[in-house]
């Protein structure tokens, strides 16, 4: 048998020669190939292209990744073991990738008609600014969103239309009463620790197992809701469509439980569109203009979704 021994020279040049490639094999995990993933290494960043161009970019010991470049926040941290193989763990890829990646419409149905929630009301205030009340301004971008829904051919119902207190389970109840096809919950945000905090975030509902892209308690004990993947499906759209629309900052895609997500018997988000505790975003929030282009973002988000929901159900 001949000796494979090389030179000390060459050898360095092999080595160098390999640090200086981007493109890399068996160094993702077999559940990452098997879901047609092919890999390239940026630094610590393992950018994972699948099969029809969909890319998902993951760092190790951070859930926040990059789906198709915009932000979204995974149910548990990527990791990379000793060997240097960058893996998910198997709730994420059930519950999140997988969706993504397939968009599968598990329970979805096409969207006749809407219920849409604008945020407080009444006694509630929600978030207050220099200005304006959050509440105020929930229902304001709403009339913006119904009419943009509206004009795209949807039937749509408001949770509120005035200024009235209504309980989080009445709101989130109303989807299953009313026979909702998705329920679209209207916030804004406040940082109070942040004055100059900005920007939009889109929320699905935790997947039971995991813990709130804020923290909290794992939630082990609660099943796995039978509208999750197409209710993340339905949040990345939407995410997606809003930074676009307004120009950002993307602070992501998002799981939580709130109340009225857990409650709602539809694919369900909730929308933070934009901070009222920033003074420069407050007024812009505020501002016609910037509701139209987040309310046709919204609407552009709900037809795209929709749009696929009927392609891979008649088909």
């Amino acid at each position: 048998m001949k000796s494979r021994f090389c030179p000390p020279l060459f050898a360095a040049l092999l080595l160098t020669a390999a640090a200086g490639c981007s493109q890399f094999r068996g160094t993702i995990s077999s559940e990452l190939r098997s879901l047609g993933f092919r890999a390239t290494l940026r630094g610590e960043q393992c950018v994972l292209t699948a099969e029809n161009g969909s890319t998902l970019t993951i760092t190790p010991g951070s859930n926040r990744a990059l789906f198709n470049g915009t932000v979204i926040y995974l149910p548990e941290p990527a990791f990379r073991d000793e060997d240097g193989v960058y893996s998910l763990t198997p709730l994420t890829l059930q519950r999140t990738v997988e969706p993504l990646l397939r968009r599968r419409t598990d329970n979805a149905r096409p969207v006749k008609w809407i219920l849409l929630d604008p945020g407080h009301g009444g006694s509630e205030l929600g978030a207050v600014g220099k200005k304006y009340q959050e509440k105020a301004i929930n229902l304001s971008l709403a009339l913006a969103v119904k009419r943009e829904l509206e004009r795209r051919g949807y039937l749509v119902r408001m949770t509120r239309s005035d200024d009235r207190t209504l309980s989080l389970d009445r709101r989130g109840k109303l989807t299953g009463e009313l026979g909702a096809d998705l329920f679209l919950s209207i916030h804004h945000n406040a940082s109070p620790s942040n004055p100059k905090a900005t920007g939009i975030e889109t929320y699905a509902l935790t997947p039971g197992g995991a813990a709130s892209t804020s923290g909290g308690n794992p939630g082990k004990a609660l099943a796995a809701n039978r509208f999750d993947a197409a209710s993340i499906n339905l949040a990345e759209r939407i995410q997606t469509r809003l930074v676009q629309a307004t120009g950002g900052p993307d602070r992501g895609t998002k799981y939580a439980r709130f109340r009225v997500l857990t409650l709602a018997e539809c694919p369900a988000v909730l929308i933070e569109a934009g901070f009222i505790s920033t003074p420069s975003e407050e007024l812009a929030i505020a501002s016609a203009a910037r509701q139209q282009r987040v309310a046709r973002a919204i609407a552009e988000g709900v037809a795209a979704y929709d749009a696929w929901v009927r392609r891979n159900t008649f088909r």
